[in-house]
């Protein structure tokens, strides 16, 4: 069952990494898309009508940016600070209490839709087999906790008022515009630096930042759609295999050393305790779990409800991204 859309929609988060890629997608169909910014923020991307407001609590800012609105996609967060780790009201303050201001005055206003973009870390941070939507949640930082208490009132939200509100959790994204993680390892590749992960055989859901937003698209178009969805390029790859096929990417040669994975977290270890006095440490346990650790989704439920298929291969997203690292993200 194929759902309209529009005419117009706001999207937080409109200035970052997807919100770049979704805006695009939006203008592109002709939609009118109004971007909501706060102070301090990027300016709004081209084409858009800019909504300010003083943060997500700004019930007045709302009301002005939300007047017209059929459908909301909310991509803003409060995500991983080092300095706030620990600091879990300032993830809650963004994160579920801006979530619940925000579908509140979205349904005073009469919208529609709802689209909320989770994250797996909603579930935990390492899976022994691929996670699917019946695995019990079990999140181990602020980040996690809040984007699953969000969830939850997203779904109680939509339950009470009729709203179509997808929920899309996403593993580690990557493609044009992407930072943090994504970006460090395509430079580590670039640079030709040795990596010690050859002997690594773990399994890791990625996502092309091109299917998400066909992923995106097929749960907003569809009444099944009204869900709770994990996304994925498709079957999880090692994090050697990752890196030799970002090195085809580039063109680089992949510079894999078969260290022993013991060995690494003893030295992971001792980065624990040099990070009680300097906070930048590299390697440290928490980080090397994210590199040869598991953490693989279950992307079918999200295919047998809309019939989606991510239109690109890893291959492919990788050499998009390649190309966009080459003329624009490379320091």
């Amino acid at each position: 069952m194929t759902r309209p859309w529009g005419p117009r929609l706001l999207v937080t988060g409109a200035t970052g990494f997807l919100g770049a890629h979704v805006v695009q997608a939006l203008l592109g169909r002709g939609l009118a898309v109004r971007a909501l910014t706060r102070p301090g923020s990027a300016p709004a991307p081209g084409g858009t009508e800019p909504a300010r407001v003083a943060a997500l609590n700004d019930s007045a800012g709302l009301r002005r940016a939300l007047e017209g609105v059929t459908s909301v996609i909310h991509l803003a967060a409060y995500v991983h600070r080092a300095r706030a780790q620990h600091d879990e009201a300032a993830y809650r303050e963004v994160n579920v209490d801006g979530t619940v201001a925000l579908l509140d005055a979205g349904v005073a206003a009469g919208i529609r839709d709802f689209v909320f973009v989770s994250t797996v870390k909603a579930v935990g941070e390492v899976s022994r087999e691929p996670w699917t939507e019946r695995t019990p949640p079990a999140p181990v930082d602020p980040y996690g906790r809040t984007k699953l208490a969000a969830e939850e009132a997203v779904r109680a939200a939509a339950t009470r008022s009729g709203l179509h509100a997808p929920i899309l959790r996403l593993p580690l994204v990557y493609g044009p515009g992407m930072r943090a993680n994504a970006l460090r390892l395509f430079q580590l590749v670039d640079r030709g630096l040795p990596l010690p992960l050859g002997a690594v055989h773990n399994h890791r859901s990625l996502l092309y930042v091109g299917n998400f937003v066909a992923a995106l698209a097929a749960a907003m178009e569809h009444e099944a759609g009204d869900d709770l969805f994990f996304v994925s390029d498709g079957p999880p790859v090692a994090t050697p295999d990752l890196i030799r096929a970002i090195a085809r990417a580039l063109g680089r040669p992949a510079r894999l050393l078969s260290v022993p994975i013991g060995l690494m977290r003893v030295a992971a270890r001792i980065g624990d305790e040099v990070a009680r006095i300097v906070p930048a440490v590299p390697v440290t346990s928490a980080t090397l779990n994210r590199v040869v650790g598991s953490l693989a989704v279950d992307g079918s439920k999200l295919s047998a409800a809309v019939g989606f298929r991510p239109p690109y291969t890893l291959e492919q997203g990788l050499a998009a991204t390649a190309a966009w690292y080459r003329t624009q993200g490379s320091p």
